[in-house]
Order: structure tokens, then C-alpha cells, then sequence
């Protein structure tokens, strides 16, 4: 699990993507701040002009500036609410990128359960095939010497390569468990990957006492889904302010300019010497983007109901992750113990037929089917606790834990 949190490049995809939209926001609060230019200039003109007064005569003149100019150019309204809103699709990209963080965990998770599964049946085929080797070696002796017919011992001969057989598969199906375990943790696709057998024990992540209502209502708080949907919902709430409210505050232009000036008539550059300016203004804009702009409104109206209509959908589909992670755990739990007693009853079959077996009563072929009955309730129990582990998983990630 802290192999999956660390290497996987998804998880990274969303963190940048957090941090782009971290620092989007952070722009919209800096863009408050006046701008600062620091300049020269040079301009000549030659050749007729025209006065204020309308009279047009030849000049040749030339200027020279020097020094900053300090430039404001604010909607305050139309700032305000783009930055809260842009600081609220900054909260949405942080929990989209947990959520991604938790979904390859969880992925990770299944992933290596598979192949504790794959390697456990294993084991139990292994160990049965042992079993029936010795028993082919007994057979075999006891048809040297007469006292056990050679149908038996090519019964048990067929038991042995059946086995041998399904050893092979199940060592198949462990290496692409691991090869898909290893993609999910970013490993080389060759790495040779083993689960710690102690994994193979049911543990229960969660209370049972908890009510299905209970984990719907904490998933619900600490999803990071909800809490994405709802931060996205709240930067919805703030565009549709802006679009009602920041038309109404007036714009602000002003500047400020200070530094030196010099020129005058032909060529003369000596009268040089400080100089400063400054303007302010207010402004309304009417139309689009402003006053009486009602297409701007209905777009941001259906654009929050939009929203909050995801929302909801996200929310039944929380709810439904839920019902089902809690039915496959208590499902899980209940063929524990089911798999408990069959193989508790395999082995008492097992050691009946042995028993036949060694008194002359019992036949090959009932010793057989009794060892089959019993790794079948072995691997079913194996495969039980692994579904009941990734259900507690599954659960734990559903209720936002």
C-alpha cells in the first residue's frame, strides 16, 4: 500500500494537476496587485501637425522620457468572485488527487490479493500432490507384490498428473497476478514478487456494529468524491455571484508616472527635468460581460444546477459502493465459516478412507475423491478469506477511511 502511494504516475498526473490549479488561484488573488513598468522612450516628429485648435503647421520636435509608471486596472467585482472561485477549484483538484491516490491503493490492494490467492491454492495443490506421490509409491509397492490391483495405481498415476496439471496453471495464473501488481506499483515488469503468507488470515477492518445507514453517512463526510463535488459546487455558487453582482461595482483605471523629460524644437535635448502624471476613472460596462447581461446569467444558473445534479449522482453511487462492499463482507464472513466446516468434514472423509484403505474395506478410488473433496474446501475457504480481506479494503475505502 506505500508502494502504491509513492511511485504511480497517476497519482502524480493529479497531484500536478492540483498544483496547476493551486497556483491559477493563487494568480487570481495576485492579480489585486498593482503592475509596475520601468521604461524609456524617444519620439521625433517631423512635418505638419495639427494644434488643438484646429491650425495645422510644420514642426520638428523631438522627446525623451525616463522612469516607472505604476498601472491599475481592476474590476474589483469580477476579481473577487473569480478568485474565490478558482481557490474553490483548487480544493476540488486536491481531493480529486487523494481520490485518485486512494483508487491505485485500492487497485494495488486487490492486486496483491490475487496473488496471495494464486499462491496459496498453489501451495494446497502442491502439498496434495506430495501426498498422492507417496500414495502412488505404497500402491505401486503393494502391486509388486500382489495385493493391490494395477488399476489402482493408474488411477492414482492420473490423480498425479491431474495435479501436476493444475500446479502449472496456478503457476500461470500467480506470474500474471504479479506482472498486473507490479504495473500498478511501477515495478519492472520481471519483478519476482511473493506475498507474505500471514496476510492469509480474515481481518476485519470495521466494526460490525456499524449499520449500513452509519457507513453511508460517514462516506458521505469523508469521501474526498463529496468533497470535490461540493467544492465545485461552491465555485459554481460564486460565478453565478459573479455574474449577478460584480457588474453593479464600477472598474477602476488610475496610473501614476514620475521620472524625467526633456526635448524641444530641432535637435535641442538640454532643458531635461523631472516630470509626473496622474489619471483615475470609473467605469460600468453594459451589455455583455456586464450590466443587463442576461444570457451570463442563465449560463452560470444551469451551470450550478449542473453541478449539484452531479453531486447527487455522485452521492448514490457513494451509497451504492457502500450496500455492496458491506453485503460481499458479510457474505465473505458467512463462507468462512461455511468452508470452515467443510473442510473440517473433508479431513474426518479423508481419514475414514485412509483408514478403509489400510483395513482392506475401502477402495482407490474412495480415498481418491475424499483427498479432492478436501483441497476443494481448502481452496474454497482460501478463496473466501481473500474475498472477505478485500471487501474490509473495499469497505474501509467506500465509508472514506
Amino acid at each position: 500500500m506505500r508502494l502504491a502511494g509513492a511511485n504511480n504516475d497517476e497519482i502524480q498526473l493529479a497531484k500536478t494537476k492540483h498544483t496547476e490549479v493551486l497556483a491559477e488561484s493563487k494568480l487570481a488573488w495576485q492579480r489585486f496587485w498593482p503592475s509596475l513598468t520601468l521604461g524609456a522612450g524617444y519620439r521625433r516628429t517631423d512635418g505638419n501637425v495639427q494644434d488643438i485648435a484646429g491650425a495645422v503647421f510644420d514642426v520638428s520636435k523631438q522627446q525623451y522620457t525616463v522612469g516607472p509608471n505604476l498601472m491599475i486596472d481592476w474590476s474589483p467585482g469580477d476579481m473577487y468572485y473569480a478568485a474565490l472561485a478558482a481557490q474553490q477549484r483548487a480544493v476540488a483538484a486536491e481531493q480529486l488527487a487523494e481520490k485518485a491516490r486512494r483508487d491505485i491503493v485500492m487497485q494495488a490492494t486487490g492486486r496483491y490479493y490475487d496473488l496471495l490467492a494464486a499462491e496459496a491454492s498453489l501451495a494446497i495443490i502442491e502439498d496434495d500432490l506430495r501426498l498422492t506421490q507417496d500414495y502412488e509409491k505404497q500402491i505401486g509397492g503393494a502391486v509388486d507384490a500382489g495385493t493391490a490391483f494395477r488399476a489402482d495405481l493408474l488411477r492414482v498415476k492420473t490423480q498425479v498428473s491431474r495435479e501436476r496439471l493444475a500446479i502449472r496453471q496456478h503457476q500461470e495464473k500467480r506470474d500474471l497476478a504479479a506482472a498486473a501488481l507490479a504495473e500498478t506499483l511501477r515495478l519492472p515488469a520481471d519483478s519476482e514478487l511473493h506475498p507474505a503468507k500471514a496476510d492469509l488470515v480474515p481481518v476485519r477492518l470495521l466494526e460490525r456494529k456499524l449499520g449500513v445507514a452509519t457507513l453511508i453517512s460517514q462516506a458521505s463526510q469523508h469521501r474526498p468524491e463529496m468533497k470535490a463535488a461540493g467544492a465545485v459546487n461552491q465555485a459554481a455558487i460564486f460565478e453565478k455571484e459573479r455574474a449577478r453582482v460584480a457588474p453593479m461595482i464600477p472598474s477602476v483605471l488610475a496610473g501614476y508616472g514620475f521620472g524625467g523629460l526633456g526635448g524641444g524644437y530641432n535637435g535641442d535635448v538640454s532643458n531635461f527635468d523631472d516630470t509626473q502624471n496622474m489619471y483615475i476613472g470609473l467605469g460600468w460596462k453594459i451589455g455583455p460581460g456586464g450590466l443587463f447581461d442576461k444570457q451570463r446569467q442563465i449560463i452560470v444558473g444551469a451551470q450550478e444546477e449542473a453541478t449539484q445534479l452531479l453531486a447527487g449522482q455522485i452521492k448514490a453511487a457513494i451509497g451504492r459502493e457502500v450496500v455492496e462492499a458491506a453485503a460481499k463482507a458479510q457474505s465473505a464472513h458467512d463462507q468462512i465459516g461455511i468452508n470452515d466446516e467443510a473442510v473440517a468434514a473433508a479431513q474426518e472423509m479423508v481419514k475414514l478412507a485412509k483408514e478403509r484403505q489400510a483395513s482392506q474395506l475401502g477402495v482407490v478410488l474412495e480415498y481418491l475423491l475424499a483427498r479432492e473433496e478436501r483441497t476443494r474446501a481448502r481452496q474454497s475457504r482460501v478463496q473466501a478469506v481473500i474475498e472477505f480481506n478485500k471487501a474490509q479494503h473495499e469497505l474501509m475505502r467506500a465509508v472514506g477511511k
